[in-house]
């Protein structure tokens, strides 16, 4: 919801005929695979864009994706009566090592169906939001101008996996064809949330990788956040896969400018006192220390993005860009260049950008930017009030932030029922 935003300012304001790619991690995918397959992006004006992202935006809110189907229900109804079986066989009037023997048994059947949750959450992808009547429709189906690039993570060598329409890409494995990959498959494996879903295997042959230097024939694919939690890598290094795979990858968009969306709110404060409890503390220590490696590393990612983006700026060649960060409200980054004599150009739009929000209540944006940054990863509905803030926030943000640092047009502030009608 919060990429939708964005990507919603970008049409109105006549930005979206420019953009030549757009990558995405984890939830972002959804989106990024919808507006791939039903909307050609860059060919759209913003009521256009807003009238084919409709369905997809009162899906999210309204019903969700994962709870919205049968099969799921019937998957954890299977998965409990699966478990309270294997339970069950300590009752039976048997010897106790045949017991343990059935038991150990169906506890190996009930892992193994435990390991299909990923194909049944990629399944109700594609009944509730890609398919439109008859078979869900392939990867290779998406052929817009644009780049859509769905990024998962290979833990082989943990780096990043790219799906397109036209083209599957990984640093090992070298350049190959989507071949006849579901596009909700690519989906599933690009939001493969770890912990929640298990690694999705996939075989290598169908995609005949070229010019790789790995030959595994499976890829161990998870969350493309694992690698990269901003998707920015693609756009940022397009040129050295050209270089790399030439001349297949020739045909790729080397954009100019990169506008990273990013709707992780980082880790807060928070309460740490459930480390006390013995051994089980031991456990929950360790994954809020994977947190706060993870919350570091993308910190790093961003002001390394926004140094390279200033630089840019001042030497006038190299990839010019901005952030649109959940944390902050449409005032932040205005407020930081208002006064600023370092860069003029930005302080003079700073001035407009604040003009432009006279309406906007500052306080109350601190509110919002606490909802929206609050909002966790879900799969179940999330609601008309909390999609339509996640919107406007995102809507305003990249405005507000896409105008101060590249000075992309400010168009009028729209209210908050565009976007309650947008998702109900």
């Amino acid at each position: 919801m919060f990429g939708l935003g964005a990507l919603l300012y970008l049409a109105d304001a006549g930005k979206n005929r420019e953009v030549s790619s757009i990558a995405s991690v984890s939830g972002g995918s959804l989106t990024n695979g919808y507006v791939g397959l039903k909307a050609d992006y860059a060919a759209l004006d913003g009521p256009g864009f807003e009238v084919a992202v409709k369905p997809y935006a009162r899906q999210i809110a309204q019903r969700g994706t994962v709870g919205a189907v049968w099969t799921t229900w019937a998957y954890v109804a299977l998965l409990i009566l699966a478990l309270v079986g294997a339970v069950a066989i300590w009752w039976l009037p048997l010897y106790w090592a045949v017991r343990l023997l059935l038991f150990l048994i169906a506890l190996l059947v009930w892992a193994k169906l435990a390991e299909q949750r990923g194909r049944i959450c990629g399944w109700a992808f594609a009944k509730t939001i890609y398919a439109s009547g008859g078979k869900p429709p392939r990867l290779d189906q998406i052929h817009t101008g644009i780049d859509h690039v769905l990024c998962a993570t290979d833990l082989h060598a943990g780096e990043h996996v790219y799906f397109s329409g036209a083209f599957v890409c990984a640093y090992r494995f070298g350049w190959g064809a989507p071949a006849d990959l579901p596009l909700h498959t690519a989906v599933q494996c690009s939001a493969a949330l770890p912990g929640a879903f298990p690694v999705r295997w996939l075989p290598t042959r169908p995609q005949g990788f070229t010019k790789g230097t790995e030959t595994d024939s499976v890829m161990a694919l998870v969350d493309g956040g694992v690698y990269d939690n901003m998707a920015d890598q693609w756009g940022a290094d397009v040129a050295d896969r050209k270089d790399r795979w030439n001349p297949e990858a020739k045909g790729l968009h080397e954009p100019e400018e990169l506008v990273v969306v990013n709707a992780s709110g980082g880790m807060g404060w928070g309460s740490v006192a459930s480390l006390r409890i013995p051994l089980v503390g031991e456990i929950l220590g360790m994954l809020r220390d994977k947190d706060v490696l993870y919350d570091n590393t993308t910190s790093l990612r961003r002001k390394g993005l926004v140094g390279r983006f200033d630089r840019a700026e001042l030497q006038g060649q190299g990839l010019r860009g901005a952030l649109v960060h959940i944390p902050q409200s449409p005032f932040e980054v205005p407020r930081r260049f208002e006064t600023s004599t370092q860069w003029p150009a930005r302080q003079a739009r700073a001035q407009a950008a604040l003009a432009w929000l006279a309406g906007e209540d500052e306080q109350g944006w601190k509110d919002q930017v606490k909802a929206s940054r609050g909002v966790k990863t879900s799969l179940t509905k999330l609601g008309t009030a909390r999609s339509a803030g996640l919107l406007r926030h995102a809507y305003l943000l990249a405005m507000a932030n896409l105008h101060v640092i590249l000075g992309y047009p400010l168009v009028p502030v729209p209210p908050m029922q565009r976007f309650v009608d947008l998702v109900s």
